[in-house]
């Protein structure tokens, strides 16, 4: 298991969704709530963006709670997905399963 560490600016709105395991009745979802973070690193000229789940009642508060250009800080952990795409072998990287503290004071409008 691979462990990381994010600090940043949202991207864009939160992206809030409601998923059901296959079989499970349906006041059984859970909300899963997709954040896309942009963080600064010395020396490069574009900023590292990252994707983060946060998954319940966590997932609830970003929705309720962050905006585009909030500022987060979030730890979870990495998970990477290999495939292939037009011939051409991708990596994509996403952090999961994300514990988000607000770096900012920001009411949502």
């Amino acid at each position: 298991m691979l462990k990381a560490q994010i600090q940043g600016n949202l991207v864009f709105e939160p992206e809030i969704k409601e998923l059901r395991a296959s079989g499970e009745k349906e006041e059984h979802k859970r909300k899963v709530c997709v954040l896309t973070v942009a963080s600064n690193r010395p020396g490069r000229e574009a900023p590292s963006i990252l994707r983060v789940e946060v998954w319940g009642k966590a997932a609830e508060n970003c929705e309720k709670y962050l905006a585009k250009g909030s500022g987060v800080f979030a730890a979870g952990d990495l998970d990477i997905d290999l495939y292939e795409k037009d011939g051409e072998r991708r990596v994509a990287v996403k952090m999961v399963n994300a514990e988000v503290e607000f770096t900012d004071r920001k009411a949502k409008a």
